[in-house]
């Protein structure tokens, strides 16, 4: 009788962390960088605000038509400001049509991604600091 409630007990914990983690999946949100259109991320995305903040377990959505383009995450803000993709982490190859979708993992903040084709980080202000709110 022990053992069968001892499973039990086990089984409803085990329950309760499913739901749980079900839960916080459910309230997560999706933000399109760059806001909607056709071509979101794009030239001048540099100005673009979130609608909401942005939490730990939120999905950024990057997405773009007609022009090449990528999608970096600079590892510092001096990269970002600079351009330089030197430790950056790519997280697309260049493509002209595209979508990524970035999950966020944890409270650092702010996210800095940009794109890498030629001119259009520095010339183009396609690069974006995204703040998290923990």
């Amino acid at each position: 009788m022990a053992r069968s409630l001892s499973a039990i007990a086990l089984a409803a914990a085990t329950l309760v962390v499913l739901l749980c983690a079900t839960q916080s999946e459910a309230k997560a949100k999706t933000f399109t960088v760059g806001g909607g259109g056709l071509s979101p991320w794009g030239f001048g995305v540099m100005t673009w605000k979130p609608s909401a903040p942005i939490h730990k377990g939120d999905f950024l959505k990057f997405s773009w038509k007609g022009i090449p383009h990528d999608v970096w995450l600079m590892n510092n803000v001096d990269a970002y400001n600079n351009c330089n993709f030197s430790a950056a982490k790519k997280k697309t190859g260049i493509t002209s049509f595209g979508s990524y979708m970035y999950k966020v993992t944890s409270t650092a903040s702010p996210l800095y991604f940009s794109c890498s084709v030629i001119g259009h980080c520095k010339a183009d202000n396609m690069k974006v600091a995204i703040p998290i709110t923990a």
